[in-house]
C-alpha cells in the first residue's frame, strides 16, 4: 500500500517523512553530542554487574548458534533478532538505562540493541547508526509524550507500548527505507506494541523481557515493511487504531509529531546514577547525601516518609513493603531502596537480591510513601524522624534535571561505577569508540562491548 502523490497527513507519514531523511552530519551539534553520550551511558550500564540476565543468556543458548550479530559481553554469534532481544535485557538489567520522562519510556534499552544488531549484520557505518538513533529517539519521544501518563494508569507499561515504535523507526532508517515504507513499518509496529505493569506488582520478570520484545519487534516491523508488508496508513489515529485502543477514548491528535526537527526530544533524555526505578533516583540519591551529612544509621531512624506526586506514588510497585519476589519489585519499591541507602550508604545491583534480609525489611517497614497533590512530577519531600526526637527533612524539585549529564558528567558516573565494571582497559576502549562513533563502524561499537 503506497501513498505517493498524496499530501502527508497521517501521524505515521509525518514521523516517517522526518526520520527517513535524517543524516548524522545534519544534526545540531548538541544533538549529535547527546546521542554519543546517551549511547555510551546505555552501553556502560550493560557491561556493569547485574543479577537478572541469566535467563536471557540461557534462552540464546537454547536457540543455538546464529549469525549476523553478537551478544554483548560474551561476543557469541547470534541472529540479529536474538542479539537485539538479549542485548536489550542487558541494557535494562540494572534499571539504570536512560529514560524519556515526558513519555515514561526507556528508549535506549529498546532502540540501541535493535540498531546495533541490525547494523552489525549490514556492516553499517557509525554515521548511519547515529542517524538511526536520532530517528528512534525522536519517534518514541514524539509518540509517547503526553500519552504515557494517560495510558499508564490503564495498566500499560509505557516502555513496552512506545519503545517498539522507536526501534522500528531506527531500524527502518538503518535499512534505508523511504518515507512511505517507513510509514508502513510504523503501522506494523503498532500491532507489536504491548506490555503491562503487573510485573511490578507480581515481582515477575516481564519488565526485563519487555525491552527485548520491543527491540526484536522493531526489527521485525522494519523488515516486514522492507519486504512489501503494508501497515495501516492511519494506524495511530484510526477509529480502531493505536491511541483509541490504548486511551479507551477519542482524543485530539492533530498536533502529534508536527514539530519534529524543531523540538529535539533526545535533549530531554536523562540517565540514572543508581540501579533503582527512575522515580526513585532523586529521593535515593538525596537520602545517601543526608545519611552522610547527618551520620544516620538504621538505629537512629524512627520512621521516614517519602512524599511524591499522586501519579508517581501510585505507579505500580512504588509503594511496597513486600514480600519481594525478586530484583524487579525490589528496585521499584521506595521503601526497599531507601532502606538500602540508609543502611549501607550506597546501592548496588547485588542489593536487589537482599529481599530476605530481616534487618533491611524491618527498616523498610518504617518508611511510608505519601501522595501529595501539591508536588509536581519528579519532585519529592523526604522526612526522616529520628529516635532522639529530631527530624531530617529535604525537598527536591525536578530531580531528573540533575541527571541530564554532559560528557564529563557521564565519565564521572562511569568512574563511580568502577567496582561493578569490567577492567579499566575494556571501559576505556568503549569510551574511545563511542565518543567517536560517527567515525567508526557498528561492528567497532559491538566489538568494544565484548569482554570475554
Amino acid at each position: 500500500m503506497r501513498r505517493e502523490g498524496r499530501a502527508i497527513s497521517t501521524i505515521a507519514e509525518r514521523v516517517a517523512g522526518f526520520t527517513s531523511g535524517l543524516q548524522a552530519d545534519a544534526l545540531p551539534a548538541d544533538v549529535l553530542e547527546k546521542i554519543r553520550v546517551t549511547l555510551l551511558h546505555n552501553l556502560a550500564v550493560a557491561l556493569a554487574d547485574d543479577v537478572v540476565t541469566g535467563v536471557s543468556f540461557r534462552y540464546a543458548e537454547a536457540l543455538g548458534a546464529g549469525s549476523g550479530a553478537r551478544l554483548f559481553r560474551t561476543g557469541a554469534a547470534a541472529a540479529p533478532d536474538t542479539a537485539a532481544f538479549v542485548n536489550a535485557t542487558m541494557i535494562h538489567a540494572r534499571a539504570q538505562d536512560d529514560v524519556y520522562f515526558p513519555g515514561l519510556t526507556h528508549v535506549g534499552a529498546t532502540l540501541v540493541p535493535a540498531v546495533l544488531a541490525l547494523g552489525e549484520e549490514l556492516d553499517a557505518s557509525g554515521a548511519d547508526l547515529v542517524a538511526a538513533l536520532a530517528a528512534g529517539y525522536e519517534t518514541a519521544g514524539a509518540l509517547s509524550q503526553g500519552f504515557a501518563p494517560r495510558t499508564t494508569p490503564r495498566g500499560f507499561r509505557a516502555t513496552g507500548v512506545y519503545g517498539v515504535l522507536g526501534a522500528a523507526a531506527g531500524a527502518a532508517r538503518l535499512l534505508g527505507l523511504d518515507a512511505a515504507t517507513t510509514a508502513d513499518a510504523l503501522g506494523i509496529a503498532t500491532s507489536l506494541a504491548g506490555g503491562t505493569n503487573q510485573t511490578w506488582v507480581a515481582g515477575s520478570q516481564e519488565w526485563l523481557f519487555q525491552v527485548g520484545f520491543c527491540a526484536r519487534n522493531g526489527l521485525l516491523a522494519a523488515r516486514l515493511a522492507a519486504a512489501g508488508g503494508a501497515g495501516a496508513p492511519d494506524a495511530f489515529e484510526g477509529a480502531q487504531g493505536f491511541y483509541r485502543a490504548l486511551l479507551g477514548e477519542e482524543t485530539d491528535l492533530s498536533t502529534v509529531a508536527t514539530d519534529l526537527g524543531e523540538t529535539w526530544r533526545v535533549r530531554d533524555v536523562t540517565y540514572k546514577p543508581l540501579p533503582v526505578c527512575a522515580i526513585l533516583q532523586s529521593p535515593v540519591t538525596d537520602a545517601l547525601s543526608l545519611r552522610a551529612e547527618h551520620t544516620l544509621t538504621p538505629e537512629l531512624v524512627g520512621a521516614a516518609r517519602l512524599s511524591l506526586s499522586p501519579g508517581e506514588a501510585a505507579y505500580p510497585g512504588t509503594d511496597s513493603v513486600g514480600p519481594f519476589r525478586g530484583a524487579g519489585d525490589a528496585l521499584m519499591s521506595a521503601q526497599f531502596c531507601l532502606a538500602v541507602a540508609l543502611e549501607k550508604g550506597t546501592v548496588t545491583a547485588s542489593d536487589l537480591l537482599r529481599t530476605d534480609d530481616a534487618g533491611l525489611l524491618e527498616l523498610a517497614r518504617r518508611i511510608a510513601v505519601v501522595p501529595d497533590p501539591a508536588l509536581a512530577s519528579r519532585s519529592f519531600r523526604l522526612e526522616i524522624d529520628l529516635r532522639d526526637g529530631g527530624r531530617v527533612e529535604h525537598v527536591g524539585e525536578d530531580g531528573a534535571a540533575d541527571f541530564n549529564w554532559d560528557r564529563e558528567g557521564l565519565l564521572a558516573q562511569i568512574s563511580a561505577m568502577s567496582a561493578e565494571m569490567p577492567p579499566d582497559e575494556v571501559v576505556a576502549g568503549l569510551v574511545d569508540t563511542v565518543l567517536d562513533v560517527e567515525n567508526r563502524s557498528v561492528r567497532d561499537v559491538v566489538s568494544a562491548m565484548v569482554t570475554s
